[in-house]
């Protein structure tokens, strides 16, 4: 085991150590303040990126929405479409000439959709777009598309969904399809389906521009997923186990936006910022990695402990120097101390003390204590004649007290004068006193019976009920499992006096209810009373007074008021630990009600 030896040796070894502390402090703070502020940054980035990547989707699906919903309210386009036009002749060819005038000048010629799909379920196909095409394909091809299904399951609201793969023969790239059912018209069966089709690097390229986009202060290190609502990827194409991970955190963490996962496959905390869309029912997460965004602070952070490294080793030695020329007078107050008594107050100088002018600050010091020395033998003798006069006042105090056994004789011979008279309540009223008085005044400190205390409680109900007679009303159902459990003392006859003293300012009766029943595993004891009950701010009051509290410290004296309840609270906590649950509320039917339970 280290010992210190020396004062030199306590002096270095505390200088270096508390040089190591500051250094180690000062490092270790300015990395979590920085780390803090660069988290706090890419939390806002993760978010920005996110939401700004989902305003784009919803943009162009919106354009997508409205352009279906165009097509679909234009009569002229519709009634083509629902014509014989599909069957191979000239007048055939017009209509579809026609068909193609309409549509485009609904959606213009800059071409802002790769695909627009018109067909019904018996096979008759329109397709305008990068491949045009009239066409009757059969409807069990059309049918085998679970897409199909639910756009005619949605009954003409809107579907959106990603197709990767080629559903018409018209060797279309993927694409994301917004599809909607219609029939010929209002009111009937949904018998066809309008899709737009939108290329999946449109969508692709939005979330590419996001990551580099200057105002946004992304990078490469950040990746995006793209879920729909039954959580199947959109973005990338390629499922990653990260993905899953991401979507499944995403699901826990609904009543917030950012949050961070320790990530099990890559072994380091990612943080997530996700944004869901209540027009695609999409979600967009942004993740990035905590470890590389912190890597550079990790270095300057490793750069600095070197450098305080060799700061340590200078400063050691310059510490090892200072210290060695320290000791000489230390040593000689180290001394001077050792051999103080109070045999040895006044010291033997070897000159006087007031000539030292030219001696350093520690020799001052020296002679400093010497002289202290003359002075508090000089006190000594003041202190010990005063406290001489002291002890003896004291004594005639104590003689002067009143002595605890004449006060209950006392009460003894009142109530004896009583009975004697015919004063019955006087009787009680000595009686319930006299058994308060001694259970009070009693010198057992530990914990007692809860059938003590339950007489002790009844003794001041008794008293009250002689004060105000029919006025107070106490109902007391207590199971007789409880009787014998330790409880502290004084527990439950202040929380009783509490509700007297407060529970009285409504207009008789006032009402006392005590109760006590076992738990499984456990036991409460509720005391309520019929008054205004607890004002709901000193609740919160009480409450953060109650968390405060450690009865370690320091117990609040007993007072009937909050601080006789935290009085309570710190010595149930002493008794029965993290098993109590101490609370305070107010009964619906009005009135102020203190629970203790135990619940182990």
């Amino acid at each position: 085991m280290f010992k210190f030896k020396t004062i030199q040796s306590k002096l270095f070894l505390s200088y270096s150590l508390l040089i190591i502390v500051v250094i180690l402090v000062f490092v270790s703070s300015f990395y979590v303040y920085i780390s803090k502020i660069l988290e706090n940054k890419a939390s806002e980035s993760l978010y920005q990126v996110s939401s700004h990547i989902t305003a784009e989707f919803d943009s162009q699906l919106q354009l997508m929405n409205s352009t279906s919903e165009k097509l679909l309210f234009s009569k002229p386009l519709n009634r083509l479409f629902f014509s014989d036009m599909f069957q191979l002749n000239k007048s055939t060819i017009d209509q579809q000439r026609q068909f193609n005038d309409i549509l485009y000048s609904i959606i213009g010629l800059n071409k802002e959709f790769s695909q627009i799909n018109m067909f019904r379920s018996s096979g008759e196909f329109a397709s305008i777009g990068d491949n045009s095409v009239f066409s009757i394909i059969s409807p069990e091809q059309i049918a085998r598309f679970q897409w199909v299904q639910d756009a005619f399951t949605n009954n003409g609201t809107k579907l959106i969904s990603l197709h990767k793969q080629d559903a018409w023969n018209l060797k279309t790239p993927i694409v994301i399809s917004l599809s909607r059912a219609f029939s010929p018209s209002w009111g009937e069966n949904e018998t066809s389906i309008l899709e737009i089709q939108q290329d999946y690097h449109v969508f692709s390229n939005i979330i590419k521009y996001a990551l580099v986009k200057p105002d946004l202060q992304t990078g490469q290190e950040i990746t995006v997923y793209v879920f729909n609502k039954n959580g199947e990827l959109i973005y990338p194409m390629e499922t990653t186990q990260s993905a899953q991970l991401y979507w499944e955190s995403v699901l826990t963490h609904t009543n917030t936006s950012n949050f961070i996962i320790k990530n099990a496959n890559t072994h380091s905390d990612d943080m997530i910022s996700y944004k869901y869309s209540n027009f695609s029912e999409w979600t967009v997460i942004a993740a990035e990695s905590k470890n590389l965004l912190l890597k550079p602070v990790t270095t300057f952070r490793n750069a600095i402990l070197f450098l305080g490294l060799i700061a340590i080793l200078i400063t050691l030695l310059i510490s090892y120097i200072v210290s060695q020329t320290l000791t000489t007078p230390i040593k000689k107050i180290h001394r001077s101390i050792r051999s103080l008594s109070l045999t040895s107050l006044s010291p033997a100088l070897s000159q006087p003390i007031e000539s030292q002018s030219h001696l350093n600050e520690l020799e001052q010091l020296n002679y400093s204590f010497l002289d202290m020395r003359l002075r508090l033998q000089e006190s000594l003798q003041e202190a010990f004649a005063s406290r001489a006069h002291e002890l003896e006042a004291r004594m005639f105090a104590l003689q002067a007290q009143m002595n605890p056994h004449f006060l209950y004789n006392t009460i003894t011979n009142v109530s004896i004068m009583a009975e004697e008279n015919g004063q019955q309540s006087i009787v009680e009223v000595c009686e319930n006193l006299s058994a308060m008085l001694r259970y009070i005044s009693s010198e057992h400190a530990a914990p007692v019976k809860l059938r003590e205390e339950m007489e002790h409680t009844r003794s001041y109900l008794n008293l009250m009920r002689l004060r105000y007679e029919d006025d107070i009303v106490v109902h007391i159902d207590v199971s007789d499992s409880l009787l014998d459990l330790d409880v502290p003392k004084l527990m439950l006859q202040p929380i009783v006096e509490n509700c007297m003293k407060y529970g009285i300012h409504i207009d008789p009766p006032w009402i006392i209810t005590i109760v006590g029943r076992t738990l499984p595993g456990g036991w409460e004891l509720t005391i309520r009373d019929n008054g205004k009950g607890f004002d709901a701010n000193e609740i919160v009051h009480l409450q953060e007074q109650l968390v405060k509290t450690d009865p370690l410290v320091r117990i609040p004296n007993l007072k009937i008021n909050g601080m006789g309840l935290l009085n309570i609270y710190s010595r149930l906590t002493l008794l029965f630990g993290d098993a109590l649950r101490f609370t305070l509320s107010n009964h619906p039917e009005g009135g102020a009600v203190v629970t203790i339970c135990i619940k182990h």
